[in-house]
């Protein structure tokens, strides 16, 4: 019998047991850093410009005109408010555009709430630096009218799912002072909300009823299937379109029988809703 070498088989377990590769995955607050401090290595394991951190080793660069600033009414020079959390805001005083690169690559998906004096666009990439191929490409819109003390205070949210191909970098690009990101939650699945209606309730026995799921997700449009069951058992699985799935369903037994209505996709969060249908 041959004599196996035990080196070249730690070797191999290690190599089995290892992950394959690393995911980022968190939440980029920004919380931490300074009123105009450039983020430069603080979620790379080193500080921000005015000596700031380190922060959480995500790892993530930026470019250099990254930087971040803290609302008036938190002590900073930010004139926004109402920003989810109430942390810092990534923003840049100089060039068209910012990059945040993710050299672990971005999973699933990401999303971010943004707020803005003049149009921009967030523009994900499959590279890094903002090359390669883009995997989404969104439009920030003007989206502050009618904000009085501070000229931000509204604040919308974006989200990109990312089934298939991780994301390498993040551009931002916009007109400078004009544009603020808040928080970038990434490597997670968007938030979805589901809601089930009845066309007609009570029905009666044998009447075709129409259960119609309104499906929506944070900053993004929800991609996948809704699952309606009768009770325990699945009546139907619909694609998603416009928001909407719907099924229609002429044969449910007399009495009260719960349909539920279960939305999943790629890159979301599974969610359910439930009514009661009476037939008389």
């Amino acid at each position: 019998m041959r004599k196996q070498n035990p080196l070249l088989f730690v070797l191999c377990l290690l190599l089995m047991t290892a992950p394959l590769s690393a995911q980022t995955k968190g939440i980029a607050t920004f919380g931490g850093l300074k009123n105009l401090e450039f983020v430069n290595d603080y979620y790379n394991g080193g500080t921000g410009s005015l000596g700031s951190g380190p922060g959480r080793n995500f790892p993530l660069t930026f470019s250099s005109n990254a930087q971040v600033i803290v609302s008036a009414n938190k002590g900073g020079s930010g004139n926004f408010i109402n920003n989810p959390g109430g942390y810092p805001v990534l923003f840049f005083q100089t060039g068209t555009s910012v990059v945040v690169n993710a050299p672990s690559a971005i999973s699933v998906g990401l999303w971010f709430t943004y707020s803005a004096l003049q149009p921009g666009t967030a523009t994900v990439y499959d590279g890094p630096n903002g090359t390669g191929n883009i995997l989404a490409s969104i439009s920030l819109t003007l989206n502050n009218a009618g904000c009085t003390t501070y000229k931000m205070c509204v604040w919308s949210p974006v989200a990109v799912p990312l089934p298939t191909t991780p994301a390498g970098s993040i551009r931002f690009t916009g007109v400078a002072n004009n544009l603020g990101i808040n928080a970038i939650h990434m490597g997670v699945k968007i938030p979805t909300s589901i809601a089930v209606v009845s066309s007609q309730n009570p029905s009666m026995l044998g009447d075709a009823v129409t259960f119609t799921a309104a499906v929506s997700a944070t900053g993004a449009a929800p991609v996948g299937t809704v699952t309606f069951k009768t009770g325990n058992k699945v009546a139907g699985t619909v694609p998603v379109a416009g928001g909407v799935a719907s099924i229609t369903l002429s044969t449910l037994p007399a009495g009260a029988t719960k349909i539920t209505a279960i939305f999943r996709g790629t890159g979301f969060v599974t969610s359910t809703a439930t009514l009661t249908q009476n037939v008389n």
